[in-house]
C-alpha cells in the first residue's frame, strides 16, 4: 500500500502540538483578516463597529468596554465573570484592561480556543482512524466556515464548544479506563470531564443540567458494557 512518508513520522504528543500550532496560526489569522479588514472594508454595510457584524458580539464588547474602564479605576475587585449577565463580556473585560479596549485583544483568545477544540477533534478521530483522516476531519472542524462566527468575534460558542468536546474526551478516557483497569485513564478522563463542565458552565450554564444528566446515562451504559464485556472474557 503506498505511503504518504512526510506524515510517516507523526506519532505522538509533539505531532499534537505541531498540528495545534497550524491550527492556531489559521485561526489567528483567519479572525484577524475578518475583523480588521473583510467586514470594514469589503462589508461595511454590515460593520456595527470595530469589525463587528454580530449583535451580541457587539453588545458584549461594550460592556466589556465599561466594565474594564471600571475595572482601571477600581481595581480588579470590580472584575465579574457575568456582567450583566454575559460571561463573554466578563472574558473581554480582562483582555481590554491587560491590552486594549478594542475586540481584536480576544482574537489571541479565541484563536487558542479554536485550535485546541480542532486538537481534540484530533484525538477523537486518532482513536479509530489512521493520522491521515484524523487530519483531514479535524481540519474540516477548524476550517468550518461557521466557526470563522466565533474566532472572529466576540462569541460564547468557542468556550461551549471546547467544553463539549472535553466531556466527550472524558467519556472515551472512562471506557478506556474501565475496559483496561487503568486507574490513570480514568483520573485524566474524570479531570478532563470536570474542566469541559466548567466550561460549559462558563459558556451556558443552564446546559450543565442538561449535560450532568447524559454523562450520568453514558457512565452508566459505559460501565454496563465493560462488566460485560469482563465477564465475557472470565467466561472464556
Amino acid at each position: 500500500m503506498f505511503q504518504y512518508p512526510y506524515l510517516k513520522p507523526l506519532s505522538g504528543r509533539g505531532s499534537f502540538f505541531l498540528v495545534g500550532v497550524v491550527f492556531f496560526v489559521y485561526s489567528l489569522c483567519a479572525g484577524a483578516a475578518i475583523q480588521l479588514y473583510i467586514v470594514p472594508e469589503v462589508f461595511p454595510h454590515f460593520n456595527l463597529g470595530d469589525g463587528l457584524a454580530v449583535l451580541d458580539s457587539n453588545h458584549f464588547s461594550l460592556i466589556a468596554k465599561d466594565k474594564s474602564a471600571e475595572i482601571i479605576e477600581k481595581g480588579w475587585g470590580a472584575w465579574e465573570l457575568r456582567p450583566r449577565l454575559h460571561a463573554p463580556a466578563g472574558m473581554a473585560s480582562m483582555f481590554y484592561v491587560l491590552w486594549v479596549p478594542k475586540p481584536y485583544s480576544m482574537l489571541p483568545f479565541n484563536a487558542l480556543i479554536h485550535a485546541i477544540s480542532g486538537c481534540l477533534v484530533l484525538w477523537v478521530l486518532r482513536q479509530h482512524f489512521p493520522w491521515q483522516p484524523a487530519i483531514l476531519g479535524s481540519s474540516l472542524f477548524v476550517l468550518n466556515p461557521t466557526a470563522m462566527e466565533w474566532v472572529s468575534q466576540i462569541h460564547r460558542d468557542g468556550v461551549f464548544i471546547l467544553g463539549n468536546l472535553m466531556v466527550m474526551v472524558c467519556l472515551l478516557q472512562m471506557e478506556k479506563g474501565l475496559r483496561l483497569s487503568k486507574v490513570g485513564e480514568l483520573t485524566w478522563g474524570f479531570v478532563c470531564g470536570l474542566m469541559g463542565t466548567s466550561f460549559v458552565w462558563v459558556a451556558r450554564p443552564h446546559w450543565v443540567q442538561v449535560l450532568s444528566v447524559s454523562v450520568f446515562l453514558c457512565a452508566c451504559l459505559i460501565g454496563f458494557y465493560c462488566w460485560a464485556a469482563g465477564g465475557e472474557r472470565s467466561e472464556a
